[in-house]
């Protein structure tokens, strides 16, 4: 478990820092708006924590007495109940982090230094947390002893997409939504995205969550992750496009029969025929063949067919 203190804040009460490209206004409305459904849902829905009077009591109990074992500081905290003086939140546990930092998500939470814990409401906190971008979803509990426990799911990148004029990439999750621009946090390696149209921020992308799904089962076969996908109409008998890392030619798969193509693409790669390298096209979408376009050779030839790793002529139709 991760842990941010209160009292380790750079900025003044109430102040956040600018976040800088990734507020946009348009992507910022939009992640706005999914938070406020969110709290709106969350208000709506019965609330079942223990009656007040129960939980004071026992927080009180239990900070004495690992108080008193482990000298810790929740004894300040239980004075502060007994007294009848404002417990703060003074700490933020946070689990479920791989690419942001606590501090990261203490200000994602919205929270003044030294909130009051009687003012903190866990849904607000929750859609807070959930309208930062990187954060897909989340839950928060508030302690009586000043800790605020929060989980955070993160949104995980997948692919590489540029939007925009001038072009800026995005990171993409599994859905095909891509969520928030790239930075640093964004592995390397990952595949580009190169659709026909126009992509919106915030927003599922159908084509792109298919492309990114099957991309992500090269492994399987041998294979490693695209460096490129390319995206077609569902017209197209195109279908399925990619681009390998070192491997110049445009791999067609079409729209079927995948995981025939890709395991006689894997034996293919394997006989390591120079036609194949210098090749610009990769047609896979014939029975047991595989047609290479744009290929050199020392007579000048245009186009020739590999069928299991021998080269000869083909005139057969693609099957899908």
């Amino acid at each position: 478990m991760k842990e941010f203190h209160q009292s380790n804040r750079r900025h003044a009460p109430g102040e956040r820092p600018q976040r800088g490209l990734s507020q946009r206004e348009r992507d910022y409305s939009k992640r706005q708006k999914r938070a406020r459904k969110h709290l709106e849902r969350m208000r709506s829905e019965p609330r079942s924590q223990a009656p007040f009077p129960l939980v004071l009591p026992a927080a009180v109990v239990v900070s004495l007495a690992i108080g008193v074992l482990f000298g810790s500081p929740l004894v300040a905290t239980a004075r502060s109940w007994i007294a009848g003086e404002p417990v703060r939140i003074e700490a933020i546990s946070v689990r479920g982090t791989e690419y942001l930092s606590p501090a990261e998500i203490a200000e994602a939470t919205g929270l003044p230094p030294s909130a009051e814990w009687a003012s903190v409401d866990p849904r607000e906190i929750v859609a807070s947390l959930i309208a930062h971008p990187w954060i897909a979803d989340a839950r928060a509990i508030r302690l009586p002893t000043g800790r605020l426990l929060v989980h955070v799911s993160e949104q995980i990148p997948r692919a590489l997409v540029a939007i925009g004029k001038p072009a800026q990439d995005f990171a993409v999750n599994r859905e095909g939504m891509p969520f928030a621009l790239a930075d640093s946090r964004v592995p390397s390696g990952l595949p580009r995205l190169i659709p026909n149209t126009a992509v919106e921020p915030n927003a599922t992308n159908q084509p792109m969550a298919g492309a990114i799904e099957l991309a992500y089962r090269l492994p399987e076969f041998d294979l490693p992750l695209p460096s490129e996908l390319f995206l077609s109409d569902e017209g197209d008998p195109t279908g399925f496009a990619f681009r390998l890392p070192n491997l110049k030619p445009r791999i067609i798969l079409g729209h079927d029969h995948f995981d025939a193509r890709l395991t006689s693409l894997s034996r293919l790669l394997e006989t390591g025929l120079e036609e194949v390298a210098g090749s610009e096209t990769l047609d896979l979408r014939f029975a047991d063949q595989a047609v290479l376009r744009g290929a050199p050779s020392p007579k000048g030839a245009k186009q020739a067919a590999t069928t299991r790793g021998r080269a000869a002529s083909s005139r057969a139709r693609p099957t899908g």
